[in-house]
């Protein structure tokens, strides 16, 4: 089921030993599921977590997770993450694993930590943690948030759940994923649904199922092999910025921020071996790398956070196979460069994408054949 449009809900403990089938035959066709509060302690897991994730499965219903935060710090994030990753450990969900940022009961008030720039490293910190650990990130937040209190250069960089109990969505960013429109005040429907009570209900506006299963994420394998996989893939993602962006699949989207120098790469294949490598602007190429693992500096990435000009990649397909890796990058502030097939030097191509000299700011990936 293509997720794009339908209607979901999402549940904590506050909701009891929910009737996950009755949500599903109420026409609710998906479920976001708060796996805990706070850091990494066992007494702030969710105690409805573990059961809830079951039921889902059980019912076929897809299901995310998200962590309600109370971190005041940049360490309290990097704890919240790895509460949500010890969580998360053997499951795979088929939605996003959202960062939980508002303040309901006063707690972040109350330790003055309500200002932009604490707020926006607060959630830059945990949404880079979760996608370095191969998860799909996304921020649960509201109009007050986004406007005054997390900057455009974080919550814009990440798919947004936006919570606004409203009778229209008034985000209209091309990141919104998930609208949260109505919970005890509901202006479009009942607040509840029969036999379960009182619930929060959303909308959901990409499908991620296929998104995350066939991008990799949340422990999908990804690529051809995969359940829904029927092409070949490349997965990349790079730093700008200063950060690490989400990982692009092919040509679904780009890597990069138009405008923001790119300075590491990181590449993998759903088939095949890959080895590739950057030249520095200013400077010459960097070795051949094989991994893609942002944690690994010797073999996971290709960059020593100095600008990149240009990228080569040498492509070996599976025996039997022709498949080609195309890529093409595009010079600061410019338009894209011709497509580069693994490093040949024919047909016009120079065996690499870029211009040495042109900091670049985009990177597109594909694999054809």
């Amino acid at each position: 089921m293509n997720l794009k449009g339908k209607k979901g809900v999402d549940i904590s403990a506050a909701n009891g030993n929910i009737d996950i089938s009755k949500v599903k035959r109420a026409g609710y066709d998906f479920v976001m599921i708060r796996c805990g509060y706070g850091s990494d302690l066992t007494v702030q897991d969710d105690s409805q977590f573990e059961n809830n994730v079951r039921k889902c499965e059980a019912a076929g219903i897809p299901w995310g997770a998200y962590l309600y935060s109370y971190a005041v710090s940049t360490s309290d994030a990097e704890s919240e993450a790895k509460h949500v990753i010890r969580l998360l450990k053997g499951k795979k969900p088929t939605l996003p694993v959202a960062f939980d940022m508002e303040d309901a009961d006063g707690y972040k008030a109350r330790h003055g930590a309500m200002y932009k720039s604490l707020i926006t490293a607060i959630c830059k910190t945990f949404l880079e943690r979760i996608a370095a650990a191969g998860y799909y990130p996304m921020l649960y937040t509201g109009l007050y948030w986004i406007d005054d209190l997390i900057d455009k250069s974080v919550y814009k960089k990440y798919d947004l759940w936006f919570a606004q109990w409203n009778s229209v969505c008034q985000y209209s960013g091309s990141n919104l994923g998930i609208w949260q429109y109505g919970g005890e005040t509901n202006y479009l429907e009942s607040n509840s649904i029969p036999g379960v009570g009182v619930i929060d209900k959303d909308r959901c506006y990409r499908d991620y199922p296929s998104i995350i299963k066939k991008g990799g994420y949340n422990g999908w394998k990804g690529g051809p092999d995969d359940p829904g996989g029927s092409s070949p893939a490349v997965f990349y993602r790079v730093k700008a910025d200063g950060s690490w962006l989400p990982e692009v699949r092919g040509t679904e989207d780009y890597a990069g921020l138009r405008g923001k120098t790119i300075t590491d790469v990181a590449v993998r294949v759903g088939a095949g071996k890959l080895r590739y490598r950057v030249h520095l602007r200013g400077g010459g190429w960097l070795p051949f790398v094989s991994g893609c693992d942002i944690s690994d500096f010797e073999n996971g990435y290709a960059g020593n956070g100095r600008a990149v000009d240009a990228v080569q990649c040498d492509y070996t397909a599976p025996k039997g196979k022709k498949y080609a890796l195309l890529y093409r990058v595009s010079p600061l502030g410019g338009s894209y460069f011709d497509w580069q097939e693994n490093a040949l030097k024919t047909r016009g191509m120079d065996g690499y994408a870029g211009l040495f000299g042109k900091a670049i700011d985009r990177l597109q990936m594909k694999l054809t054949g």
